[in-house]
């Protein structure tokens, strides 16, 4: 990549926008992408690409391979550039693919593109037969100016549906979550899926916003939403058998308390503040609210009222622990609303500064850890015989890092299931792999 590349930008607000042209451009390795300004062919730049909806954003590298000036197009074709991306195609695929999650039913499935070329305004021009080209991306205005600045969006947004839940599996334990989407036929469900293999059969109790009245339904879960290390969120097809109707309805009002929510709402980028600020911002101004963050494909939630914490929690991880995960994020999108859900039965509050202070402490003894950052994704494999020969015995944190280690669990499991905070049980983990009981596979 060039150091002075130029960018070309790309914002799909809408879900279905960007179902439809992973489908037809996107997941074929490009895009075409309007903009008045003139590129040369096989230029290399860089496109940055967005999705709000699911708080993505990917930088991309890419190779102009066909133009379209604004003197060269018919009436009612957007002037711009074809690009071809420069990144490999599985790993590409498997990006867009994290993105393409957010916009499906739980019932439906990703499938592979097929391999016809594609067509772009112009395209019967392009003198180089072995480049494919592309439709335009969506439809809508293209912006001229600052090129960080050209952004062609579709202005849409599909409402979610955020509310708790309580998952209970055949196995008789009880995992407490939020829903992100809802429908009829399916949830999409922030919850630990490595509880929740794809197949099991489960039910989950979905609490009314409002009334806090809780409908039970059956269902399966169909697909997991992979992070790194961790599964973040599973789809559940419903399966209401009788209860059918008595579910669409319930559904139906949940979704609409959501929109009228949602409706008074804020959101926007996580970056511009961060979340102290935005948390601490949110408690000066409202009596009660819940502040939603996502990042990536994780997803966190913080409620409070008259200065008290009520939830903060990401995934499986609550309280403190996982208020000092949200802190940490640096990209990522918000949403706050001036309500708070009826909480769980276990909810203890906290008070809100000491809350916020204690997670800060945890980032920053996070920060003072020496040694390399293992990844979340990484996994080990434990060398047992050199127990007898250590100089000091481990500690309750060490033998748990261990069993979970030799369990196959990874670095983010780790940090997941054992209570401590991060910072504590990475300590544990580096003095395991520095002492060799533990080497990463």
């Amino acid at each position: 990549m060039p150091d002075k590349a130029r960018r070309l930008h790309l914002v799909f607000e809408n879900p279905d926008t960007f179902r439809a042209e992973y489908g037809r451009n996107l997941a074929k390795g490009g895009a075409f992408v309007p903009t008045r300004e003139r590129f040369a062919l096989r230029e290399i730049v860089e496109v940055r690409l967005e999705a709000p909806f699911a708080g993505e954003k990917l930088t991309l590298r890419a190779e102009v391979v066909h133009c379209l000036t604004r003197d060269a197009v018919a009436p009612g074709v957007s002037p711009g550039v074809a690009v071809q991306f420069l990144d490999p195609t599985p790993e590409l695929r498997a990006r867009l693919e994290a993105i393409l999650e957010h916009t499906l039913e739980p019932s439906e499935a990703i499938e592979a593109p097929g391999d016809s070329a594609l067509d772009f305004p112009g395209s019967d021009e392009l003198d180089d037969p072995g480049i494919e080209g592309f439709e335009p991306t969506g439809q809508g205005e293209s912006h001229d100016g600052d090129p960080s600045d050209r952004t062609h969006r579709t202005r849409a947004e599909r409402a979610r549906a955020r509310v708790p839940v309580r998952v209970q599996g055949p196995t008789g334990k009880a995992l407490q979550g939020r829903t992100r989407d809802l429908s009829k036929t399916g949830i999409l469900l922030s919850v630990d899926g490595e509880e929740l293999p794809v197949g099991r059969e489960i039910t989950v109790g979905i609490m009314h916003p409002t009334s806090g009245d809780v409908m039970e339904v059956s269902g399966k879960v169909v697909r997991h939403v992979a992070g790194e290390g961790v599964v973040p969120a599973v789809a559940v097809e419903i399966q209401a058998g009788p209860k059918a109707e008595a579910v669409a309805r319930f559904v139906e009002e949940v979704r609409k308390v959501n929109e009228e929510q949602s409706r008074g709402g804020i959101r926007g980028p996580l970056e511009e503040l961060g979340a102290v600020s935005l948390l601490q911002m949110f408690a000066a101004l409202a009596k009660r609210g819940t502040l939603t963050v996502t990042c990536g494909v994780e997803e966190g939630t913080v409620a409070f009222e008259e200065g008290m914490l009520l939830l903060a929690q990401v995934g499986s991880v609550t309280g403190v622990k996982a208020l000092a995960r949200i802190f940490s994020w640096r990209e990522g999108h918000f949403e706050f609303r001036a309500h708070v859900d009826p909480m769980p039965p276990a909810a203890t509050p906290e008070p809100m500064e000491g809350s916020i202070l204690d997670a800060l402490r945890i980032i920053d003894e996070a920060n003072r850890l020496s040694g390399p950052q293992l990844a979340p994704g990484a996994r080990f494999a434990v060398h047992r015989e050199k127990l007898g020969s250590l100089d000091r015995p481990l500690g309750k944190t060490e033998e748990a890092v261990l069993e979970l280690a030799a369990a196959g669990f990874t670095v983010r499991r780790i940090l997941d299931v054992i209570p401590e905070n991060d910072a504590q049980i990475r300590s544990s983990l580096s003095s395991l792999v520095e002492r060799g009981l533990l080497s990463p596979s």
